[in-house]
Formats: C-alpha cells, structure tokens, sequence
C-alpha cells in the first residue's frame, strides 16, 4: 500500500495545529503523501505549509487559494485531485486537530474490505469531550434528523474518513452540489443511496484547543436547506 494513500488537509488560520499536526501524522503512517489546501490563511499558515513543502517535495502537495471557497469544495478538489494522480485511498480529516491522526491505521485496516470508512462520535459514551453544549446540540441534531430523513445511522457530518477510491466512481462528486458543511452529509447519503458499502468505527473527537471555528449561521441554515432538498431528490428519484 505504499504511496497508495493520500491525506487531504484543508486549512484556513490553522498556524497554531499544522506543524504539530503533520509531525503526527507521519508518526502513524510514515508512507501517505499529504494535500494542503488553504483557502486564503491570513495567520501564517501558508508560510508553515511551504516550509514542510520545501522540505518534502516529494511528499507534500499545496494548492493554494486567494479567497474562501468553502470546506466542502476544498474536500471535492481534494477527491478530483486524488483521483487525478491515481491514489488508491484518501484519508480527510480537520487541520484544528480535533481528528487524531491515531486513528488513522484503523481506518486503513478497515478500508480494505469497504468502500467508505467513517469516524463516529455516536458508537460510545464521552466520544465528544471539551464541546460546548451549543456544538453538542447541532451534531445530535444532524444524527437524528439524517436517520429520520435518509433512514441511516452514519455519523454524517465527521470528516474524518477514508475513501476507496479503487471502488467509489468518481462521477458522486458531481452529484454533491454542496461546498461548505452540508458536504459532509450530502456525500454519505448520496455514496448510501448508491449501495456503496459504508464502515464506522468509534471515534473520539475533541473540543477546539486553538483559533476559531470557520462555522457560522448561515452555513446551519443552508445545511437546514441542502438535507431537505436532497430528500426530495431521493424520494422523486431525482439522482441519477
């Protein structure tokens, strides 16, 4: 499986996470090749990434942004990019280390056998320490809603997760109309609907230790919009 896997890493003011992030990443898979992409860093996080750049060529990748373009169309470039370059997996995680990258020969091991590996907060107690109650609510919430709505019990909204690209057509992305965090979701659903096999495995995710959440209102009041949108969809047989 060596230079089989890439890890995508989406960043925006994350100076205080990347090197730090980086370092332990290559502590638990020393052969995956990693994608920076950075949508505008105004805190000098750029100037980080360049330096790991500079001294893993040919290791490390960079697309760089002038403005914010949305988490979700940064975790879509990331899928075309990899698939461009013929990767057989894609690891995607957060850059605020919030993800563990502990985690990741579990998700690996597990892809072998699945087509999608995900991170879940839902399969044990105390998986989530360190949030705010506001946080908690938003993630039971989308849970509940995506199981009423869609009739599964993924974690939908965890980007941590690690694709099969061998096995996943390419074309899903094209079906994702989302680029902010409706993404997350919106993808599950769609790689459900198509009968891809989907894995969890239980996750503990932390609180933000550094910097600001990128979230805002408007991207819960679109996501409100996507997952009722994307039912209809479904429920007309209007993906093809």
């Amino acid at each position: 499986m060596k230079k089989n896997i890439l890890v995508l890493l989406p960043t925006l003011n994350e100076v205080h996470h990347i090197l730090k992030l980086y370092k332990r990443i290559l502590k638990y898979n020393s052969n995956a090749d990693i994608l920076f992409i950075d949508d505008g860093s105004t805190d000098g996080s750029w100037e980080v990434i360049m330096k790991i750049k500079n001294k893993e060529k040919n290791k490390v990748f960079v697309i760089r942004r002038n403005q914010r373009k949305g988490l979700g169309k940064a975790h879509k470039d990331g899928l075309c990019w990899a698939y461009k370059k013929n990767y057989s997996y894609l690891i995607t995680m957060d850059t605020d280390f919030a993800h563990d990258p502990k985690y990741i020969p579990l998700l690996i091991k597990n892809i072998i056998k699945n087509d999608l590996v995900i991170g879940s907060r839902h399969l044990k107690k105390q998986s989530t320490p360190n949030w705010n109650p506001f946080r908690l609510f938003l993630n039971k919430a989308a849970y509940l809603v995506s199981y009423i709505l869609f009739n599964h019990n993924f974690d939908s909204t965890n980007a941590f997760r690690c694709y099969n690209l061998k096995k996943i057509k390419k074309n899903f992305i094209l079906q994702c109309k989302s680029n902010d965090y409706d993404f997350f979701f919106t993808s599950i659903t769609i790689l459900n609907f198509y009968k891809y096999k989907i894995s969890q495995i239980p996750m503990v995710i932390t609180g933000r230790t550094a910097g600001s959440s990128k979230m805002r209102f408007k991207h819960m009041i679109k996501s409100v919009y996507m997952m009722i949108s994307l039912f209809f969809k479904i429920k007309f047989s209007l993906l093809k």
